[in-house]
Order: structure tokens, then sequence, then C-alpha cells
């Protein structure tokens, strides 16, 4: 049964369980208190006629004696002079035998009781009426004589009935509108409930954008308040894992497509040196392919372990000597850059940075290895540092061929080149912006990149002091 059905019946069974107990307790009460009222009555006006006996008898002559046929008289004397037609009056002498009767009434209280008291009293059902018999005896020097007088209370039952009917008709009343009620509440009370389900259900089929109005500070707001943050968390794991996998294939195709070109090429040349005639030359020849092509595959895999190196390890946070660091980062580009016949120009001042010494000489190393490949033939490249506030701002810039403002930001998927033909040609894979991006990340630093067509490429560094690192995120040239 759903939420909504079991709210329903059970608010409906309490209002009609509690409007059935205390209406019987009222019906009862007012018909008990009537009934007491009436009792008290019949007892008042019995003590009445027993006072008005003894007060005649009293007024008897000393030397008179009372017969049963004498107190018959006096009884109903008294009875016309208190004028009370409701009631009927009977009297016993002390041998409990009746003198007297006023109707044909016929009651049975003195025979069930043995010993009088000074008063007592019943209720009997004769012939489909209702009757209060109450009788009391009078005292023992006025010869043991006992009065009874019983009326017909009919109109107490009647007045009962009466409020019965009215009961439940107030019950019918009260079951109709509570049901009506009720049912409105219980769809307004479960609206947000059944919203928050299908949101969920919308969520679950792919709807990461479904959400739920919230409205309130009641604990059902507050569980809607949860699902749209758990939403809001879990669209942005989806989103980001949509994008680590798509990011899983290109990178898986764009490796399988750095391994297939130099692959072929080594079996298709190691084939021919195997299976055909070739000439000396031919032979050196292929053989130069072939280890030209290997190196590529060794580049390629130095570069893919150092990544994996990256991602694992947790860097040893040292003073590094920027002067000292940047010298020898010099010493380990002068070859490469003095095949392209490159202006390297360093302008840094002195400073102190906090890392890895091994991983910011890969990081500057690479960094000037593409410059290196996006510029021409005695092209320039200039690297100036200087201290700031708070850290350490590095700048590098070259006037190379420059990199598209709409592909700035994919420079560090793995294996993405902007011009792939010289690349390779350069004997690049596209890793190494990659590579550079974790680095810049594992030290909690950020940098920009700008770069223009046809005027080259500029870099910006940030490092912060130790104690601030981690405070600020990384920032690329890209929205």
């Amino acid at each position: 049964m759903k939420l909504f059905g079991k709210l329903y019946i059970t608010m409906m069974c309490v209002i009609l369980l509690s409007y059935m107990v205390f209406g019987n307790i009222l019906v009862q009460t007012a018909f008990q208190t009537m009934l007491n009222r009436e009792t008290e009555r019949s007892v008042e006006e019995m003590k009445i006629f027993q006072y008005a006996l003894v007060a005649s008898l009293e007024g008897l002559p000393k030397d008179y004696q009372a017969t049963d046929i004498a107190m018959g008289e006096i009884a109903r004397s008294i009875q016309q002079s208190l004028n009370n037609s409701q009631s009927a009056l009977v009297i016993y002498n002390k041998e409990n035998q009746m003198i007297y009767q006023n109707s044909t009434y016929q009651s049975d209280l003195i025979r069930k009781i043995e010993d009088i008291p000074s008063a007592a009293w019943q209720i009997a059902r004769r012939n489909g009426h209702y009757y209060m018999e109450s009788l009391c005896k009078t005292p023992d020097n006025k010869e043991g004589y006992v009065i009874e007088i019983h009326r017909e209370i009919d109109h107490i039952y009647q007045d009962r009935d009466k409020l019965y009917e009215r009961y439940l008709l107030m019950l019918v009343v009260v079951t109709v509108v509570s049901a009506a009620v009720l049912f409105l509440f219980s769809i307004h009370f479960t609206r947000p409930i059944r919203k928050l389900s299908q949101a969920t259900r919308a969520f679950a089929r792919g709807d990461y954008k479904s959400r739920v109005r919230e409205r309130g500070q009641d604990e059902v707001a507050v569980l809607g308040q949860d699902f749209n943050q758990m939403a809001g968390e879990l669209e942005e794991s989806i989103v980001k894992l949509e994008e680590d996998a798509r990011r899983q294939e290109e990178f898986t195709e764009a490796f399988s497509h750095e391994l297939k070109t130099p692959l072929t090429s080594i079996i298709g040349y190691a084939d021919m040196i195997r299976s055909m005639e070739m000439s000396q030359e031919e032979i050196v020849k292929s053989s130069d392919y072939i280890f030209s092509q290997g190196k590529r595959l060794e580049h390629l895999a130095k570069k893919m372990m150092e990544i994996s190196y990256v991602d694992k390890q947790e860097i040893e946070v040292q003073k590094i000597e920027v002067v000292s660091l940047i010298s020898q980062v010099q010493k380990m580009t002068e070859q490469v850059l003095a095949q392209k016949k490159i202006r390297f120009t360093v302008q840094v001042e002195d400073g102190v940075l906090h890392g890895d010494r091994d991983l910011l000489l890969s990081l500057f190393s690479n960094l000037i290895d593409n410059a290196r490949k996006a510029c021409q033939e005695q092209g320039d490249i200039c690297l100036e540092g200087n201290p700031e506030p708070g850290g350490y701002h590095f700048c590098l810039q070259d006037d190379g061929r420059g990199i598209p403002e709409d592909e700035i930001y994919k420079i560090t998927e793995p294996f993405y080149m902007v011009d792939k033909s010289r690349a390779r040609k350069e004997g690049g894979a596209g890793i190494g912006m990659t590579l550079c991006q974790k680095i810049i990340a594992l030290h909690h630093a950020r940098w920009k990149i700008q770069s223009e067509l046809g005027k080259g490429t500029k870099i910006e560094i940030w490092f912060g002091d130790e104690e601030e690192k981690g405070a600020e995120d990384h920032e690329q040239g890209h929205p």
C-alpha cells in the first residue's frame, strides 16, 4: 500500500475511533446525569412524603391506635395535598403487607431487600417501560411502615435514544467531511514525496538535471534539499566520469595510433631486410629508419613512465634555489636548442621554490622543448623569473608559430598536437604538456597560456610559498 493510502486510512481510523469513543462517553455521561437527577428527585420526593406521614402520625392523640385503614386514608390525604400525580404510592405494614396503593403497578423491590435501610431504589423495566422504584422505612416508633414510590422514567431513555440518533447523524457527517478533508490533506501532504519520486525516476532514466522544488523547512523539505544536493553531486561526478571516459577513449585511440605508425615502419623495413636482396646502402638506410622509429617508441615509453610516476608518487618538498635550477635546465636543453640555432635568453632573479627538483627540471625541460618545436630555425625563446609577494613568477615566451585560440585548452590532453606532422617530425608525441600540467598541479602552482598564430606563445607560472600551497587552483588560458 502506498504512503497516501496508509496515511489516509490511519488518520480516518484515528478520527472515527476517537469520535466514537468520546461521543459514547458524552452520551452516557449526559444520560447518567439525567438518571442521577431523577434518582435524587425520587428519593427527595419519598423523604418529603415520609416527613409528612410522620408529622401526621405525631398529630394524632396519644391514645389513638392507628390501623392499616387509617394509614391508607392518611397516605391518600397527604398525596392529594402534595398534588403529585406523576408518582405512584404504596404503603406496606410491618409484615410487608400492602395497605395502600393508588396504581396497579406491582414492584418487587421490597421482596429483594431483607433488611430495609433508610432509603433504597432501583430501575426496573416492565411492559416496555422504565420505572424508578424507591422505598424507605418509617421510624420504629411509627409502627414500622414502609413507603414505596415509583414513577415512570421513559423520557430519560427517550432522551438518550435521541442523543444517540443525533450522535449517529453527526458521526455520518463527520465521516463524510473528514474523508473529504483528509483526502485533500493526504494529497497535499504526499505531493512533495510524489514529486521527489518522479524526480528520482527521471534521474534514474538519465535526466541528470532533474530536481525538486525546495519549499518549507519540514522533514520532507529537508529530504528534497538532500536529494537536490545529492543529485547535483552525482551529476558532477557523472559528467566528470563521462569526460574521463571520453578522454580515456581518445587517449587509447591516440596511443594506439602513435604505436601503430612506428611499429608498421619497423616491421616493414625489418621484413625487407629479412626477405629481400638489398644493397649495403639500402640496408643501412632501412636500419637507420628502424633505429629512428625505435628511438621514437623509446621516447614515448619514457614519457608514459614519467606521467605514471608523477600520478603515483608523493613529492618530497625541499627548498630549491631558482638560479641553480634554471642553470641546470639550460645545460639540459643547450644541445637540442643548438640544433636549430635557437637563442635562449634567461633572466631570473634570486628566489626559492618549494618542491621536487627532478619534477621541476622535467617541467621546464618539457616547456622549453615544446617552445623549440614551435620555433623556426634561429628562433628566440626567453625565460624570465622574479619573486613576488607570497611566491615566485616565471614567464616563458617564444616567437614560434603559435596555437589557435580555440585549441589552447586542448594542449594538455594526452597525444594532442596542434600540427601532428611537424610534431612527429620533431620527435614529439603530444604528452609533454600533459606531464607539465600534472607537475604544476602536484606543486599546487597555477599557470596561464596565451598564444597567437604566427606570433608565438607565452606561458606564465606562479609558485606560492609552502604554507600557501593548495590555496589556489590551476588556471589555464581557456574559459
